[in-house]
């Protein structure tokens, strides 16, 4: 079963990010779609998430939904490799990870070029 993992297109580090991925994946199994296609709003509205206040990075992997920092150490975890050991950051409390993560997606357009 492929897991899926919705990202801004727009946006410099989240395309970055998903080229990461794709490098590091040993089969392929991730599927990388867009939240604003078609398909990326179907998904987002038949799990009833909100983007209209902020948008974040979307893992859903065997019918669980992650988002923001647990999406990323999620992901990480499911790269494998020396990526896995990353995912020790779970132990921070969801609050600071995903401050971090938020000031991180705030400032993302900056990041352009």
């Amino acid at each position: 079963m492929k897991q899926s993992i919705l990202y801004d297109a727009n946006c410099k580090i989240c395309q970055r990010t998903v080229t990461f991925i794709k490098r590091r994946e040993t089969l392929p199994v991730f599927e990388y779609i867009p939240y604003d296609t078609d398909q990326g709003q179907r998904i987002l509205k038949k799990n009833n998430i909100d983007f209209s206040k902020e948008q974040y990075i979307v893992y859903i992997s065997n019918r669980a939904i992650y988002i923001k920092s647990s999406a990323v150490l999620e992901i990480l975890k499911d790269i494998g490799g020396v990526w896995r050991l990353l995912y020790l950051f779970k132990i921070v409390p969801v609050s600071i990870r995903d401050y971090v993560y938020r000031l991180i997606a705030a400032n993302r357009y900056r990041f352009r070029k």
